[in-house]
């Protein structure tokens, strides 16, 4: 980009009320945690869940190695991806296995059982007889929402509804997109603003609200997402806010463009309402060797973040049932420090 286009691109954001005359984004100061309502246990501090990702492998099995087969009959064919030995909603009984009474569900997952009215009932039967209830349904492989094509803007809101339908006829609290589409920084910022804009109405009047992870391209710059949820500015849209999708530039860069992480918590901190704790590995301690869970958590309760933290083990060197237990069991050892931490500062 040419300075030109860089100078007048932010004159406009100024005019939007998104950055300062200088052209840096504004400081959006997370609230006090003095502010907020004290918890009187320590689930009211925050409730962990479980994201179905955790378990992608025994669920896919093999059939993301050809990744360009996986995505096209993904499409065509889903239940063909299929290949693992774990029935995607039998997702619950791990849950309930340890303790956990809440799903974060992946689309994908079960791509081609969104309508499917037999198979979702079967899913809600299971969960019941688990004492399991769903909380985000994340979507993927959807068309952009922010498009430069009007017309794939209009189609992406009616796939996402369709899937808003799903999490409403599930019980989830939460639908989770993602901010991608083409065009400068802030043509994408405006037209997925717009987007989320719709999204948030048709989420209003189902009892659900929409969030948006950063996860990738122009959404896992803290700034720019902070901004674009900002622009959006409605009162059912806010951020899933994942603890290391934090770099510049989008996916597959290496070396890998790092955005600071604590400062993408700081930016994302007003408008968190659900975050993913993701994991990759574990000292002797029992803490995560990659992420810093508790600044990731202390700097988003102190933003007034009172939600779910889902627990998303990614790692290799474990199995998915001990990186996911770790996970679970770190969460509740932090959780229990910051509930006494926040109950003696007050």
């Amino acid at each position: 980009m040419d300075r030109k286009t860089f100078v007048a691109q932010c004159a406009a954001l100024a005019a939007a009320g998104i950055v300062g005359k200088s052209g840096y984004a504004k400081i959006i100061s997370p609230k006090r945690s003095e502010n907020l309502s004290l918890p009187g246990k320590e689930e009211e501090l925050f409730d962990i869940s479980l994201s179905q990702w955790s378990y992608h492998r025994a669920i896919f099995g093999k059939s993301r190695d050809e990744y360009a087969w996986f995505v096209k009959t993904l499409e065509s064919d889903p239940d063909r991806v299929l290949q693992g030995s774990l029935d995607p909603r039998d997702i619950v009984r791990k849950a309930s296995s340890l303790g956990v009474h809440v799903v974060d569900l992946v689309n994908i997952l079960w791509f081609g059982h969104g309508n499917d009215a037999p198979w979702l009932a079967e899913f809600k039967k299971r969960a019941a007889g688990e004492g399991v209830r769903f909380g985000v349904l994340m979507c993927d492989q959807l068309p952009n929402i922010g498009a430069s094509d009007r017309r794939v803007r209009q189609r992406s809101i009616a796939e996402h509804i369709q899937w808003m339908d799903t999490a409403a006829e599930l019980e989830c609290r939460y639908l989770r997109v993602n901010a991608y589409g083409d065009g400068s920084y802030l043509e994408l910022c405006r037209n997925a603003a717009e987007s989320l804009r719709a999204l948030g109405d048709a989420a209003e009047s189902r009892g659900l609200e929409v969030l948006v992870e950063n996860h990738g391209h122009p959404s896992s710059n803290g700034a720019w997402l902070a901004m674009c949820l900002e622009m959006a500015g409605h009162s059912k849209v806010g951020a899933f806010t994942d603890f290391d999708n934090f770099f510049m530039g989008g996916w597959g860069h290496v070396p890998q463009r790092r955005y600071d992480t604590l400062q993408g918590m700081l930016d994302l901190a007003p408008f968190t309402r659900a975050v993913s704790a993701k994991s990759y590995d574990f000292d002797a301690a029992g803490n995560e060797t990659t992420v810093d869970f508790e600044i990731c958590l202390r700097t988003a309760l102190d933003g007034g973040f009172r939600g779910l933290a889902s627990a998303e083990y990614e790692g290799e060197h474990l199995t998915e049932d001990e990186g996911t237990r770790l996970t679970v069991e770190l969460l509740r050892l932090l959780r229990a420090k910051l509930f006494l931490d926040y109950r003696t500062k007050n």
